[in-house]
């Protein structure tokens, strides 16, 4: 059964739960955490969408941010792509400034453009749009190993995005080869699927992913949909279109479900939107039978 729309929030602003491009979410222990591209802050919200708290502002100082793209919040703290200070900062769940590492180049420990980022059996993956790789670190940011160069074959990418993990695999997409792949924890290429275009199953810059319960939920940010596919690449279904009324998209980046609800950042939209399955009728209440 397709997701249907359940409710939004948001509008382009900098006050309190309004945004400037909202690129990446997470939600953890009933909140949801939106980092904002343009905005360069995190805002928390309940899971009905009234605002919590925020922190962050443009820079390059500790708790500071410069376009950043992506955020996971894992064991209370909260982990930030912070793509153009070429960094990760970690912080507490109340916005605690709590360490960071990172800096230009293309060495062990160094990024360029890291735009992905994802917390999985207590290591950190860093994908990185212009370096073409994976990199992965202990919870306190030492380098453990890394794979990936430029290119369309097997292990290679161009610009990859999203990362998540689930059941011993790391799934990465990209939006330059428009395609998902999978692979081992240490980096072994397992499989792929999708191609250019907007027919089922194919990609037009997809930007996040997520995996929930077996399926694997991809944002795309110019078909403006979301598709949902088996583990091994089988298309299931799809929701959103363009636009920006209830239901519709524009430039949807990350996405994460949480129990039956998936919850969508739009950049171009300037708002989180939330879809759920659909209610069958024989599941509500006979309304005045007693």
């Amino acid at each position: 059964m397709s997701e249907i729309f359940r409710r939004k929030w948001g509008t382009f602003g900098i006050g309190p739960g309004e945004f400037d491009q909202p690129t990446g979410l997470s939600v953890y222990s009933n909140e949801v955490y939106v980092i904002e591209g343009g905005g360069a802050r995190i805002q928390v919200f309940d899971l009905l969408g009234n605002y919590q708290r925020e922190w962050g502002s443009p820079g390059s100082g500790p708790g500071e941010f410069d376009g950043p793209e992506a955020i996971d919040v894992y064991g209370d703290e909260v982990f930030v792509a912070d793509s153009l200070n070429y960094r990760v900062q970690v912080f507490d769940i109340l916005g605690n400034y709590q360490r960071e590492w990172g800096s230009p180049g293309s060495g062990p420990g160094e990024f360029d453009t890291p735009c992905g980022i994802c917390l999985y059996l207590d290591e950190v993956y860093v994908s990185e749009t212009v370096n073409n790789r994976i990199q992965v670190f202990d919870l306190l940011g030492n380098y453990q190993r890394e794979w990936g160069s430029s290119g369309s074959g097997p292990g290679q990418f161009i610009t990859p995005n999203g990362i998540v993990g689930f059941d011993n695999e790391i799934y990465t997409c990209e939006s330059g080869n428009h395609r998902i792949q999978v692979f081992s924890t240490l980096g072994i290429y397992r499989r792929q699927w999708g191609s250019y275009d907007s027919l089922d199953g194919q990609f037009n810059s997809p930007l996040d992913l997520h995996v929930y319960n077996d399926e694997v939920f991809v944002s795309e940010l110019l078909n403006h949909r979301v598709q949902v596919f088996s583990k091994t690449g089988t298309f299931l279904r799809k929701f959103g279109s363009f636009g920006s009324g209830n239901g519709e998209l524009n430039g949807p980046h990350g996405i994460q479900k949480y129990d039956s609800e998936v919850f969508v950042a739009e950049e171009n939209n300037n708002r989180v939107s939330v879809f759920g399955p659909a209610v069958k009728i024989d599941h509500l209440p006979l309304m005045g039978v007693h």
